[in-house]
């Protein structure tokens, strides 16, 4: 039964189904239909089909007359180009936090990450366990600079960036082992360890354009790495010839 905490029934019931886009339990390619979602959700077809708007607009779902309401495919391009447009907005919020300054409290929790990214990077076992952790501390270092720019635009037009190529979580993890594994070693954990700490650094001196400049790299990195490696982590025989591979993981 949906009960939502603020805004309309709409908007809970859009939650409860990205939430099940996001985390793989609704793959690409599934028809939402709107009953089957009201008798789940304990609705009416009235917030279902606000819901399904929402979602459309957020680029989740499409809408065809014959159809209905699809969850989309995405495609290697579509992934590559989020992480083009994080690159700039992530930029921006690196600017942002160098030209107010970083608050105690953000400088103290960014050092105790800081320690932890460290041993899980250069750790001397590398594995299932350290590289999931390191997607945690990942999106936890990118998070709390996202809240330290203080700009709420921001930071909405990047969570969308952030669950648009149906690649990761909602906790910004690839879904298994394997995946990881083919997409990210442990030289890659390194080189992003560096890259976070250079941007701390810049952020710490003051130095907007510098750690505006460094965020861009370190995102563009990752894009490459994504580029690079995509065929690895989601093997498809259906893969076109030009590389453009759709973007389907499993169900969770």
């Amino acid at each position: 039964m949906i009960e939502p905490d603020t805004g309309t029934r709409g908007e809970a019931v859009a939650a409860w189904i990205r939430e099940r886009i996001v985390n793989g339990e609704l793959t690409p390619g599934t028809h939402l239909q709107e009953q089957a979602i009201g008798n789940l959700t304990g609705t009416s077809r009235t917030p279902v089909r606000e819901a399904l708007k929402l979602l459309q607009r957020e680029q989740l779902v499409l809408y065809s007359p014959n159809r209905g309401y699809v969850v989309r495919r995405f495609s290697l391009k579509d992934i590559l180009d989020a992480f083009d447009v994080r690159a700039t907005l992530e930029g921006m919020v690196c600017r942002l936090v160098a030209t107010k300054g970083l608050s105690a409290e953000a400088d103290a929790r960014l050092s105790e990450v800081d320690e932890e990214m460290r041993q899980v990077a250069f750790g001397t076992t590398w594995g299932e366990r350290a590289s999931f952790r390191w997607f945690d501390l990942n999106g936890y270092f990118h998070k709390l600079l996202i809240e330290e720019a203080d700009n709420p635009m921001l930071a909405s037009v990047i969570i969308q960036t952030q669950r648009l190529p149906l690649i990761f979580d909602s906790n910004q993890r690839l879904r298994s082992a394997v995946q990881v594994s083919r997409m990210f070693g442990e030289e890659d954990t390194q080189r992003s360890y560096r890259d976070h700490k250079a941007i701390v650094s810049a952020i710490r001196a003051r130095d907007a354009g510098e750690a505006e400049r460094l965020m861009r790299g370190h995102i563009l990195e990752s894009r490459e790495t994504m580029r690079r490696n995509f065929g690895r982590a989601y093997p498809d025989p259906a893969v076109a010839a030009d590389g453009d591979a759709v973007a389907e993981p499993p169900a969770a």
